[in-house]
């Protein structure tokens, strides 16, 4: 019989959204990408690029952003452009959570898990200081994420249908960008755990960089 479990990785680039996709794959998903560069990112790896080719999917990860700095001593140096495109990934981000959960709602995954997860960072939960001015733009997209992802989670939760802001923290749960370009089996060992977890997780999910789940000391 084909698998019912379908997985739609949005944003799936090199790093994360391609550890989530082999890892999903294992578990018996099929798996369809999106990416700003198919060629660059994912050059053949997965059989589906459309939901159409699958049907609708019960796990979306939504791996998008975009990064256009200001002056690291002037926020407003932003360009209207640049503060756009961080708007125009916010609108993406909604879209995506509106088509999730029309599928999470799809019969055939009555007995499925459902997983809206969205890669985030720390900078949805930090002050708005100096040290992160030149990366506002990234910092207003991740706080948009978090409330979003905050709110759907307490409103959907009672169906089953689980929303998470997933990130990389270090072992002392600050910020952890150093790590990041090379966070992706990371990554997909935290979203797998979250998808396949027997309980409902909290919605801000966060992790080390060997995977495991993060708790204050």
């Amino acid at each position: 019989m084909s698998s019912k479990l379908v997985a739609l990785i949005i944003g799936a680039g090199s790093n994360v959204g391609d550890s989530v996709a082999q890892t999903l794959l294992k578990q018996n998903y099929k798996v369809a990408v999106g990416s700003r560069n198919p060629k660059r990112d994912n050059p053949g790896l997965y059989p589906f690029t459309v939901i159409a080719d699958i049907g609708p999917p019960n796990v979306v990860i939504f791996n998008a952003s975009t990064l256009v700095p200001a002056d690291g001593e002037d926020p407003l140096s932003l360009p209207l452009s640049g503060f756009n495109r961080g708007a125009t990934v916010t609108e993406s981000f909604y879209i995506a959570a509106q088509e999730a959960l029309a599928s999470f709602r799809s019969p055939v995954h009555k007995q499925s898990p459902k997983a809206f997860i969205v890669t985030g960072n720390l900078l949805a939960f930090v002050p708005a200081a100096a040290a992160t001015v030149a990366r506002f733009g990234l910092g207003l997209q991740k706080v948009s994420a978090a409330y979003l992802t905050e709110l759907f989670h307490n409103v959907y939760g009672k169906e089953g249908i689980r929303f998470h802001y997933a990130h990389l923290v270090s072992a002392e749960g600050g910020m952890a960008l150093a790590d990041f370009r090379t966070s992706g089996p990371a990554h997909a060992k935290a979203y797998a755990r979250l998808i396949n977890a027997p309980g409902p997780e909290v919605w801000d999910y966060r992790f080390t960089k060997d995977g495991e789940k993060y708790v204050a000391k």
